[in-house]
This record gives C-alpha cells, sequence and structure tokens, in this order.
C-alpha cells in the first residue's frame, strides 16, 4: 500500500467502507530483550510455552495463542514442537480508498440479483456472524426486530479489557453498521419500500473486534474467530469486511490469520472475506483458499466492470477474488453521530441514505446471498456454499476482467452442487490441509522469518512512521491472565430467550478455551 494512501488514512476516517479493514504494521520491532506480544498459529490445540513465554491466551477452537516474551524466547518458541507459525500482534486501523461524494448513480445492495433478493423471507433461519466495529440500531435493522443478537465484544482486549459476551455492543465508528444494513436491513426512510440489505429475513450476530475508532488488531480479530468457530452450531456465514497486507516474508510458516479462517470453515461456517482494495494485490485473510474471497464490481453504468480499486492476484495459484459484488456507490444506513459520518458528510444522499465504495460493500452483499443459499439449502457445507455461488457468478467482460473478476459477478445460485463437483467449482481443487496450514509454505526458514520479521532492517521508515504507535502501546501487561479468566466465557452468557436450547450447548465454550 503506498505510503501516503497509509499515512491519509490515519488521519482521517474514510466514507463508510470505501474500505477493508487494513493492517497499519505497528511495533514489529522491539528494543533487545524488551517482552511484545505475538500470536503463535499451532497444530493442536494444546498450548506450547517456552522458558522466557507467557501464555495470555488459549484459543482452541482456532487452534492458536497470544503469548508474551522477548524475541529471543519467540525465537525459541518458533521452534517448538506443536508451533506452526508466529505473527506479531499488529494493530489494525479502517483504511479506505477516499470519499464517496463525487460520482454519478447509486445501488442498492439487491440489485441485479433477482426476484429473492431484498424480500421479507429471504435468508430466514440464517445467522451470519459480522466481525467488525458492532451494530447500532436504525430503523433498518435492530435488536427490537429480532433480527441482531449480540455475541461478543473483543474489541478492548488488546488494550486490557475484558471479553464481554452480554450488553448492547453498539457502533460508535459507523461501518459495521453500514455493512449489517447491507446484509439484513430492511426498508428505511428515504428506501421507498426498498430493502436495504439482500436478505433482510437472516439475523445478524455482532462479533465487535474493532473500537469506536476502527481500531483492532490480530488477537481480537482471532478471538472473534475463535468464538465464531465455537458457536458453528448457530452460525452459517462470517462477514469479515478485513485486508491485512502481509509485512513479513512468505516462509516464515503458518499464519495464524488465514489458519484461523481454515478453522472457522472446518467448523462449519463460510468466511465471506473482502479481497482489499489495493490493485494487483490480494489482503490477507483473502488470500486463503478457504475464504470466499469478494471483490468490487461497478454496476452503475450501462455494463459491469471491476472497480478499478478492487485487489486481485495468485497466492500459490489460486487466483483471487473468487468473484466479484456491487462495490460502488452502495446505498446503507449509517448512524448520523458515528465518526464515519461525521467526518465524511459527503456520504450522505439526498434520501437520507449514505453511500459508500469499497470491497467491504461487495463483501456484505456476497454475505447476503449467502445467507439466502443457506435459507434455501438446509444442512449445506461451506465447500457446497462456495461452489455453488462461484459456479453460478456471471462472466465479465473487458479490459478488467480476468483474475480480477474472479468467476464473474455474484448471482444467486439457483441450485447446490453434487459432492463431486464442488472442487471444480470452489477455487480449492488441490487443496491439502496439510501442505498448506494457514497458509504456509513449511518448508521455510525460522531463522529467516525471525531475522527479517523481527529485526529493524526489514522495518524501515518508509513502512511504518513514529505517530502510528507509541511504546506504551505495546508494554507486557496489556495482557493479563484476568483478561481471560474462566468466568468471561460462561453458559450464563447466553440466555434462552437469545439462542434455542438446540443451538448450542454449555460444552460448545469451555471453561479451559479462555484460562489464564
Amino acid at each position: 500500500m503506498p505510503d501516503s494512501r497509509r499515512s491519509a488514512a490515519l488521519v482521517a476516517a474514510v466514507a463508510a467502507g470505501a474500505l477493508a479493514l487494513s493492517v497499519t504494521p505497528a511495533l514489529a520491532v522491539a528494543p533487545t530483550g524488551r517482552p511484545v506480544t505475538a500470536v503463535v498459529a499451532l497444530a493442536s490445540t494444546h498450548p506450547v510455552t517456552v522458558p522466557g513465554v507467557r501464555l495470555l491466551a488459549n484459543l482452541v477452537h482456532v487452534q492458536s495463542e497470544v503469548v508474551s516474551g522477548t524475541p529471543d524466547a519467540l525465537a525459541r518458541l518458533a521452534h517448538a514442537p506443536g508451533v506452526l507459525g508466529i505473527a506479531g500482534d499488529s494493530r489494525f486501523a479502517v483504511q479506505g480508498r477516499g470519499q464517496d461524494g463525487s460520482g454519478d448513480g447509486s445501488v442498492f445492495a439487491s440489485a441485479g440479483l433477482g426476484g429473492r433478493a431484498g424480500s421479507p423471507e429471504a435468508g430466514t433461519g440464517v445467522n451470519v456472524a459480522v466481525l467488525d466495529t458492532g451494530l447500532t440500531d436504525t430503523p433498518a435493522l435492530n435488536r427490537a426486530s429480532g433480527q441482531v443478537t449480540d455475541g461478543v465484544d473483543v474489541s478492548q482486549l488488546f488494550n486490557g479489557g475484558q471479553a464481554q459476551t452480554s450488553g448492547t455492543f453498539t457502533d460508535g465508528y459507523g461501518h459495521g453498521t453500514f455493512l449489517s444494513s447491507l446484509i439484513a436491513g430492511g426498508p428505511a426512510p428515504g428506501s421507498h419500500g426498498q430493502a436495504l440489505g439482500v436478505a433482510p429475513g437472516a439475523r445478524i450476530v455482532v462479533v465487535k473486534v474493532a473500537d469506536d475508532t476502527g481500531t483492532t488488531s490480530l488477537s481480537e480479530v482471532l478471538a472473534g474467530l475463535d468464538w465464531v468457530a465455537a458457536h458453528a452450531r448457530a452460525i452459517q456465514v462470517v462477514n469479515i469486511a478485513l485486508a491485512q497486507v502481509r509485512p513479513m516474508a512468505p516462509d516464515y510458516g503458518a499464519d495464524p490469520l488465514t489458519a484461523g479462517i481454515e478453522h472457522v470453515f472446518a467448523a462449519g461456517v463460510l468466511p465471506v472475506v473482502a479481497v482489499g482494495n489495493t490493485p494487483g494485490q490480494v489482503g490477507d485473510p483473502g488470500d486463503d483458499v478457504a475464504a470466499l474471497t469478494v471483490g468490487a464490481a461497478d454496476t452503475t453504468g450501462e455494463a459491469p466492470r471491476v472497480a478499478d480499486f478492487s485487489g486481485s492476484g495468485l497466492v500459490a495459484g489460486v487466483a483471487k477474488p473468487d468473484l466479484v459484488a456491487s462495490g460502488v456507490h452502495v446505498l446503507g444506513e449509517m448512524p448520523a453521530n458515528s465518526v464515519i459520518a461525521e467526518q465524511n458528510p459527503q456520504g450522505w444522499q439526498p434520501s437520507g441514505l449514505f453511500r459508500g465504495s469499497g470491497s467491504s460493500m461487495a463483501t456484505a452483499i456476497a454475505s447476503g446471498v449467502a445467507a439466502i443459499f443457506f435459507s434455501e439449502h438446509r444442512g449445506a457445507s461451506p465447500l457446497e456454499a462456495k461452489a455453488s455461488l462461484r459456479r453460478s457468478a456471471d462472466a465479465i467482460s473487458g479490459p478488467t476482467a480476468g483474475i480480477a473478476a474472479g468467476a464473474g459477478l455474484l448471482e444467486i445460485a439457483d441450485r447446490m452442487l453434487s459432492a463431486d463437483a464442488t472442487d471444480q467449482w470452489s477455487g480449492m481443487a488441490g487443496f491439502d490441509s496439510q501442505q498448506w496450514q494457514g497458509n504456509a509454505w513449511l518448508n521455510g526458514s525460522w531463522e529467516q522469518w525471525l531475522a527479517s520479521g523481527w529485526s529493524g532492517p526489514a522495518w524501515t521508515a518508509s513502512t511504518w512512521s513514529a505517530s502510528t504507535w507509541s511504546a506504551s502501546t505495546w508494554s507486557a501487561s496489556t495482557w493479563s491472565a484476568s483478561t481471560w479468566s474462566a468466568s468471561t466465557w460462561s453458559a450464563s452468557t447466553w440466555s434462552a430467550s437469545t439462542w434455542s436450547a438446540s443451538t448450542w450447548s454449555a460444552s460448545t465454550w469451555s471453561d479451559e478455551s479462555w484460562g489464564g
């Protein structure tokens, strides 16, 4: 990502979702001997430590752990049996392409998808987890309707706070609310009776991983994914509108973030992930083969075309994105007092709706279509859903097509592919989890990664600026054992009125999952 865009995004927010959440590398370097926080991909559910490394959290359902240790101690941990890869606990900031006030045309999320999209029953019985900045009630989508359930808030873990599984996880930033309205929003003032969302019958499960400034961390995102995997019996789709630029060499071992995506997929939940907003580049975790990776299309003109900002590329021979969806001038609902709304007044339209562009918008629309698929094909697997959506996409022609368009423009799948056809159409042909664990190149050298990923030369002044972090941000005290106490995740956090008894059991989330 060009430095000018990175710096601009750190200074100000951009139009709702003109954006995927993108990583801002920070403090992969630490003074010699000073503990830093890292996230570790594991080969099993058992935590791994070595002398000098302190376990902060064991994320059992995504087989990862959060640890604190000096670079030397982490180098020893990298060699320990059961460790697949290590990544610094990077901070993420919402970044985007710029304001969305210019240009002609606006589209509703369901435009061009067919009669089922936007109908009140579309997506009925399906739960879509939205990993984002939370959700504030709006006329289009609110808790009183029964279409919103507060799942978990892990947005304060990096700063020493605790995970919250009860309460109302509102959205001071606006991004999560806007995307949720595109997935499951109903009619709103200014929409003339038109539902804002693709699947108004679906339920949004709020998984708040970013705070009211739009900031999150690798450990918080993985904590959210761990929660989703633990409740996979109740969740069919997880919307992940973030795209992290991997700052390390490609042979550092398994990436904990993409490993988390694969564990969620294996648990029975379809990860729908943004490709990112950098042309010619595929963000992490959208580069994982298990993700349904979504790029942005401009559908405001006579013929659809790939948006000029939409990312794309080949990752270990796999073409990404898998498909594209409307991602230019999409209309949704934005809290009037949110950060995005206040900093981007040009996004407001005469109708009173807000307009945004980016691969985040496209991802939300694809999540809505996935919800319709699961509603109409009960018991379908994530692999069957992904393959069916890719197979149903319409080809896009023109100079911006090819890899950038993936399988084409998103459509509602009319039928589910048979099991023997899924690999051909899922983009996962040849996938072998033993060879590609968490999008890893496992023949790499740990020493080379540690030398390039945790030393000064790898992080030049052009990579990050001093204003993006302070030494106090990454103290060893940012995570404490009490943060992940057994009482944090108790059976009582989910009342019978929230989920039916058949949805999940107390054993789904065990106390030892989050032990200190």
